[in-house]
């Protein structure tokens, strides 16, 4: 009996995840080619990997696809997620406006650390929290506050406050680009100690996707594969980047190219359970044959400078013959295996000589 899988990551037949967001989001009926199994049903997959069966991939499905079956009551007239951020009302219970929280914040990270009260109302959800007297979104709710100039500013420097909190800062709003702040490492510490915060981040990445800021998703998970998988920083941390950071991303070449680069760089690979390895292997092969062949065409194309250089073309298209099977062997290969033969034959060689002074002496004694 198949096991019911909850990650449609890598299947192409399938329309970008935004399709049925954009839907779900306007209130409107998505068309058959966008709509996407969910909610406990089977998503028929080519690839069979550990993570697509788990609570976190069905968690992240959910939120990608719009949560089509769990919009929750409440009064239109009212809306308080969108009155909390024109700051209207504060945050329940015993909150503060945005505004007066947004300037307090800044220069208590203590009181962001232990306060939980604040959390839902700086980054709601169409899904409930712990905190009974925080609103999930409504789709409505959400078309007003994207429409809205003061609650895209106050977000905005929402979302800056807690990247400073956690060590962070944005470089570029274009982009959404991120690196570390001055005091990184202190903050990195409360990161690594304090784990309820990877529930945060996680409640961050997914608001930025619900309330337009779509664009500063991948920018933060990259920098987080980057900061847990090639610099070894936040251990306690890296769990959540990969089960639920990387799976936030509602664009799927992102998500997709996400995914290729924690494979990349994942020790051991062999462990890697967020894709199909298989397929990560071959677009890998795929994607160093593409290299070679660009350096053929600058080789073949270089001009002048080239002319006198009859060689280097020659060693550079023998390099480039390697069939995919001895590419395979040599990512296999360690760097000290390939020591060996040299090492064999400075022996013989030695050896040789050797036997040569002997023969020598010989002679000259007869």
């Amino acid at each position: 009996m198949d096991r019911t899988s909850y990650d449609s990551t890598w299947e192409e037949d399938e329309e970008d995840d935004s399709v049925e967001q954009e839907c779900s989001t306007n209130n409107v009926k998505a068309p058959l080619t966008a709509r996407r199994p969910q909610n406990g049903k089977t998503v028929k997959s080519r690839y069979k990997y550990s993570y697509m069966y788990s609570s976190a991939a069905k968690d992240m499905q959910n939120y990608r696809h719009g949560y089509r079956h769990s919009d929750y009551y409440i009064d239109l007239k009212k809306m308080p997620n969108l009155c909390f951020y024109r700051n209207e009302i504060a945050f329940k219970p015993s909150g503060y406006h945005i505004e007066d929280f947004l300037n307090k914040g800044k220069d208590d990270y203590n009181m962001l650390e232990h306060n939980h009260n604040y959390i839902q109302w700086l980054f709601p959800l169409q899904e409930p929290g712990v905190n009974p007297h925080a609103t999930p979104l409504h789709k409505k709710e959400i078309q007003e506050m994207k429409k809205d100039g003061r609650v895209t500013g106050n977000f905005l420097e929402a979302y800056k406050l807690m990247l400073g909190f956690y060590g962070l800062q944005l470089k570029d709003v274009e982009t959404g680009e991120v690196r570390r702040a001055r005091n990184w490492e202190e903050r990195y510490t409360n990161l690594n100690n304090h784990t309820h915060n990877n529930l945060r981040i996680t409640r961050i990445l997914k608001c930025l996707g619900e309330l337009g800021f779509e664009k500063f998703q991948a920018p933060l998970v990259q920098f987080f594969l980057e900061e847990t998988l090639c610099r070894g920083q936040l251990k306690k941390v890296k769990r959540s980047v990969l089960d639920y950071f990387m799976f936030s991303i509602k664009d799927k070449r992102k998500r997709q190219g996400l995914v290729r680069f924690a494979w990349k760089h994942y020790e051991p690979q062999c462990e890697f359970v967020w894709g199909p390895i298989d397929l990560l292997r071959d677009d890998q092969v795929e994607l160093n044959r593409q290299k070679r062949g660009n350096c053929d065409s600058r080789e073949e194309h270089g001009g002048e400078n080239h002319k006198g250089d009859e060689m280097r073309p020659q060693k550079i298209k023998k390099e480039n013959g390697q069939d995919d099977e001895k590419e395979h062997r040599n990512e296999k290969t360690s760097g000290c295996c390939s020591c060996k033969p040299l090492k064999s034959l400075n022996l013989t060689r030695k050896n040789s000589q050797k036997k040569s002074k002997i023969n020598l002496l010989i002679s000259r004694k007869k």
